[in-house]
């Protein structure tokens, strides 16, 4: 096939659940507050928005719509929350999608917590495979064959493309830190970046079409509520502090000298805006206007074609998960792998009546002979 069949042209996309944003900030920010905020605004059915809660700061707000995947696990069975959310929350999800879609758009709070919860599975997983309590990704990069933080970063992306390919957006949540950066030429600076690992950021900085990150910004007064640019000081010339000051929170939607956590794929951005639900929306909004240099289509019109394509592209990710021989055999092996020892010479007998041998993995490649090996596996479990 030519690749010129596959060449197409590109409409940016105008719908805030056809994008994922990044939402960074130190805590007590407001991260949460303004996801809730933004959807209640936004959407007119709460169930448009669906909040996937890795830890419990949204305890103090109403909200209609969450699932509390942490209450699956503590921090010593924290892998059990991973794995609630990849094979009971993620699969539903798609699956939701396919009879008749009720979320549009899916808020990760936090993704932090969520990469913490998926390094457990990790641990948890490949203790189990090698026989031996791993406690650090650095210890399976040691002691097998495999790289730890690569183990994790195939294991974390895999149920957000799978919901990304099934036509869901996001809002990942995530938490900033000051980090000291040294130049080639040995300057140093502080500045605000995302908390997370390298392996995070690949899965979730390097997707986002829009980050924003919600910074407190300081003003100092004198007592007579004029605005200071340098400290006051006393009769003698020493410098003292003001006893009068006006803290906001800011969004930066652009880097700046100490915010580095910002920016996105859009060119019309502000620097910055003072936090509230409705100057997120006015951003974004005139972020999607500023690209649409040449199409003739108006936003409601785009809005609907967009829809269309979220559907065909759920219908096509579908076919190939249910048709791919390398899913379909990674799913016995994760059945298998969780079955008792008379479970399994059961599936041995049930291989042998239908293969001619009492395995499945000569069969790898074949999508229909896999799809029978599932059936029975599945059967002998229940699950």
């Amino acid at each position: 096939m030519s690749f010129r069949k596959k060449v197409k042209k590109n409409t940016p996309k105008v719908e805030l659940q056809s994008i994922t944003t990044l939402v960074a900030g130190g805590y007590k920010t407001g991260k949460t507050r303004l996801w809730k905020e933004v959807t209640e605004l936004h959407y007119t059915t709460p169930e448009d928005a669906l909040l996937i809660a890795f830890e419990d700061g949204y305890e103090t707000w109403e909200l209609d719509n969450i699932v509390p995947v942490h209450e699956e696990g503590t921090d010593k069975t924290l892998w059990k929350v991973w794995e609630f959310f990849k094979k009971t929350v993620a699969p539903e999800l798609v699956q939701e999608a396919k009879d008749g879609r009720v979320t549009k758009l899916i808020g990760v709070d936090t993704a932090d917590r969520a990469i913490d919860a998926c390094t457990a599975w990790v641990l948890y997983d490949r203790s189990k495979k090698y026989g031996k309590t791993f406690v650090s990704l650095q210890e399976i990069s040691e002691s097998t064959d495999e790289n730890g933080w690569v183990a994790l970063y195939e294991e974390l992306k895999k149920p957000f493309d799978t919901l990304k390919n099934a036509g869901y957006g996001f809002v990942h949540i995530c938490w900033t830190k000051e980090k000291e950066t040294t130049l080639h030429n040995g300057l140093k600076y502080n500045s605000i970046q995302l908390q997370m690992s390298a392996t995070g950021k690949k899965v979730f900085e390097s997707q986002a079409s829009l980050i924003c990150c919600l910074h407190n910004e300081v003003t100092v007064f004198d007592k007579k509520g004029a605005t200071l640019e340098d400290n006051v000081t006393d009769k003698k010339g020493r410098e003292k502090a003001s006893n009068f000051h006006e803290t906001k929170t800011m969004m930066y939607f652009r880097p700046s000298e100490y915010v580095e956590i910002a920016g996105g794929r859009y060119t019309n951005l502000p620097d910055k805006v003072e936090y509230s639900a409705e100057n997120f929306l006015e951003v974004f909004k005139n972020a999607v206007e500023g690209q649409l240099k040449k199409t003739t289509k108006t936003v409601s019109e785009l809005k609907v074609e967009e829809e269309q394509q979220r559907e065909e592209k759920l219908k096509e990710t579908s076919d190939k998960l249910e048709n791919d021989p390398a899913e379909l055999f990674a799913k016995v092996e994760e059945v298998v792998g969780n079955m008792s020892r008379e479970q399994k010479l059961k599936a041995s007998a049930e291989f042998e009546k239908v293969f001619g041998v009492g395995n499945y993995k000569q069969e790898a490649g074949n999508a229909e002979n896999l799809k029978k090996a599932l059936k029975i596996v599945t059967e002998i479990t229940g699950n």
